[in-house]
């Protein structure tokens, strides 16, 4: 018992006490406690965007302002529907995507949101 008081009392000490010797090795050990439970927590909110963009990205060689345009376009499920009901569904023009590349891309959409649905 005596013991477990002792251990109480430097546990303690260590979270209350402000002097550089104690408060720079605590702030470090929170630190990365912290950063490894926000890494280990991260969820992927919006799985259908990412995949998208990823699959676009890999497949079909894009300029920078395409990347851009992907990276803005596709930030959430929601986007990545409002897309395909415009641009693959209706036949909106895209200033970015048309023809061959369009229809690439409304596939790649087209596999993500079913592979969404299976999960």
């Amino acid at each position: 018992m005596k013991k477990f008081f002792i251990l109480v009392v430097v546990i303690l000490a260590f979270f209350t006490v402000d002097h550089p010797l104690v408060k720079e090795p605590r702030e470090r050990l929170l630190g990365d406690g912290i950063g490894l439970l926000s890494s280990t927590t991260k969820l992927d909110r919006f799985p259908v965007a990412t995949m998208t963009r990823n699959k676009v990205n890999q497949q079909l060689a894009l300029s920078r302002s395409e990347q851009d345009y992907v990276a803005k376009t596709f930030t959430t499920d929601e986007s990545v529907k409002l897309f395909e009901l415009r641009y693959c569904r209706q036949g909106d023009l895209n200033l970015y995507f048309y023809e061959e590349r369009l229809l690439t891309v409304c596939r790649i959409i087209k596999e993500s949101l079913a592979q969404a649905r299976i999960k």
